[in-house]
């Protein structure tokens, strides 16, 4: 499983700066945009390719505009992003010298605590210093870790966030959450890849929908969805990480 899970994931992804357009008539004064950084892996990567935290804000009347950068490479570890030092287009040097509001950081499914500990406060000591604001992205696992891989990285993002005092994405948990009790291999499965290992469409939205309310506070239900994901199952996704969040987001208080 772990070869295939690195032949999946041999690739290198830089993705740039994505302006996003919302509709309707041009104010005479742009509102003010959140800039966000994405550093994590393949586990990211459709987020950005349908532009979704773009298009959710671009759908909330309430809402800002969002631009999206990424430092975003196959099989990364905060551990190895660390570690490609400060080189142009690292993702210590698009901290350091972006114009930026959020850093979201996202680590490996795999990632224990002893390494993941260190490097989240490394990058959130950088980030920090250059005054934008740390997001920590977990992930839920793969499919064969299920539950102990998602019950790990739910503990090790919700013990970080309350060390550093910073929101946390807790995909795990909200995985867990639209699974409900005793899901089916149907509807477990539908949040994957074929490769059981990475996020399919409606897994992303469901990432997209939690970095979105982390970002914001707002509720992600009722906005925009790609056309491809039946309107039901959009509706219960953005419930369900609105639910998350919220839940999340009393849990840090503890």
């Amino acid at each position: 499983m772990k070869s295939i899970l690195y032949k999946s994931m041999a690739f290198l992804l830089i993705v740039g700066i994505i302006a996003n357009n919302s509709t309707g008539d041009t104010p005479k004064e742009s509102p003010k945009t959140l800039n966000v950084l994405l550093v994590g892996n393949s586990q990211c990567p459709t987020i950005v390719a349908y532009q979704m935290l773009e298009k959710l804000a671009a759908s909330d009347k309430g809402g800002i505009p969002i631009k999206v950068g990424g430092c975003i490479k196959g099989g990364a570890s905060l551990k190895s992003h660390w570690d490609s030092g400060t080189a142009k287009g690292t993702a210590r040097e698009l901290i350091a010298n972006g114009n930026w509001d959020f850093i979201v950081l996202q680590d490996i499914y795999n990632v224990q605590e002893p390494l993941f500990q260190p490097y989240a406060r490394l990058f959130h000591d950088l980030i920090k210093k250059t005054g934008k604001q740390t997001i920590l992205f977990g992930t839920a696992s793969i499919l064969t870790d299920f539950p102990k891989g998602f019950e790990r990285q739910h503990r090790i993002h919700l013990n970080m966030g309350r060390e550093l005092g910073v929101s946390i994405v807790d995909s795990s948990e909200a995985y867990i959450k639209y699974f409900g009790t005793d899901p089916t291999n149907e509807k477990m499965e539908s949040l994957f890849a074929k490769d059981k290992a990475h996020p399919g469409l409606w897994g992303s939205y469901l990432y997209s929908c939690g970095i979105y309310s982390a970002m914001t506070g707002r509720t992600t239900v009722g906005l925009a969805f790609p056309e491809s994901i039946p309107a039901d199952v959009a509706k219960k996704i953005q419930e369900t990480a609105w639910a998350q969040y919220k839940e999340t987001a009393e849990q840090l208080k503890k």
